[in-house]
């Protein structure tokens, strides 16, 4: 039998690489989860793995390379999260209560992946990390980031929101992604530590997030609306499609 074209071969092979791809990247997390971050090395993953190391390093050029890697799959599974948040019918503060609630329940379903941003961001990986891999991982944050401007942009240009006086959008952009980083990479830690051990994840989040956008003035404010009821409809819309392991849903 005369062998196919390589014009026919290829989109296969390449479908192959990104399906072993995915099941090397599934395989690093599960060892983050049982041994953290010093367990993972590419000697654990061979052997672990059905492939060879050479086949490995096909894929990653080096650890620090696995590791942004996994950033990236992060990335892809929040935007893609964010995409079904901003489905969900609501004005402009509630689409960001959206986001903020997609961004939490990922950090608590996947709290591997949510943690790797943080450590894929450290000097001593990037300077390892293929280019190519951290160029995309840019343009992803990218992504996420103009996601957020946007949603800012709308509310002042309808008049939910006034930008304050000598601040930019990047700066209220930032603001809230950086307290959103920052309470959910806090929570687990803190109650495995014994500490506020009493508090309730989501109506925890849902206090932060009101009183970050009440102080802005984002309108309606909280005292306006029922933003726990808000919270509940966009939980359930949410959770009727779930994510799958390689960030598409059903």
């Amino acid at each position: 039998m005369p062998a196919k074209p390589a014009s026919e071969a290829t989109p296969k092979r390449l479908l192959a690489k990104q399906l072993r791809e995915q099941e090397l990247l599934t395989l690093a997390q599960h060892i983050l989860q049982q041994d953290g971050f010093a367990g993972l090395t590419m000697d654990r993953l061979t052997a672990l793995s059905s492939v060879s190391k050479g086949t490995i390093y096909n894929h990653f050029c080096s650890k620090e390379d696995l590791f942004t890697a996994l950033s990236v799959d992060s990335l892809q599974r929040q935007l893609q999260l964010f995409a079904r948040a901003l489905q969900i019918p609501g004005h402009s503060r509630e689409q960001v209560l959206a986001l903020h609630l997609a961004y939490h329940q990922f950090s608590m379903t996947e709290p591997t992946l949510f943690l790797c941003l943080l450590t894929a961001n450290t000097p001593g990986v990037i300077e390892k990390s293929s280019p190519s891999r951290l160029a995309l991982r840019q343009q992803l944050e990218m992504q996420l980031v103009t996601i957020c401007q946007q949603l800012i942009a709308q509310a002042i240009a309808e008049g939910s929101l006034q930008l304050p006086a000598k601040q930019s959008l990047d700066a209220l952009a930032f603001v809230q992604w950086a307290q959103a980083f920052g309470s959910n990479a806090l929570f687990k830690p803190t109650q495995q530590l014994g500490l506020f051990g009493q508090l309730e994840p989501q109506s925890t989040m849902l206090l932060g997030i009101n009183l970050l956008l009440d102080g802005l003035n984002w309108k309606p404010l909280s005292k306006e609306w029922d933003y726990h009821a808000s919270w509940q409809r966009m939980m359930t819309a949410l959770a009727s499609e779930p994510l799958l392991a390689d960030g598409q849903t059903n």
